[in-house]
């Protein structure tokens, strides 16, 4: 079992590998890391769903490791081929056509 301040240190870790690879998900880590800590401060909290966590140092050690996937390499390569192609997409605005217009439709009341 992974010990409280192993996990600590490894939040730390990767809060700060994320922000280095540019990954805007420090307010997810930060909120998950929260409650971890509450958890862990009462162990019968229950989450924002109301489900009990059965054993929040496991699950707080599979979240970090999603968190750790999304800076692999693999991950960082892909986003910044993606990056890449939407800024050197050509920008096209679609033209208006005459079918094209919003026409409202007007319903009269039955007598």
């Amino acid at each position: 079992m992974t010990t409280t301040v192993d996990l600590d240190e490894e939040y730390r870790i990767t809060r700060a590998a994320l922000v280095k690879a540019g990954v805007d998900m420090t307010d997810s880590i930060d909120a998950l890391y929260r409650d971890w800590q509450r958890w862990r401060a009462k162990p019968n909290a229950k989450s924002g769903g109301g489900v009990r966590v059965a054993d929040p140092d496991q699950w707080w050690a599979q979240h970090l490791a999603q968190f750790r996937a999304l800076i692999d390499p693999l991950h960082v390569a892909a986003r910044a081929e993606r990056v890449r192609k939407d800024r050197d997409a050509v920008r096209t605005r679609p033209q208006a056509t005459e079918n094209s217009a919003v026409v409202p439709i007007i319903v009269q009341p039955t007598v």
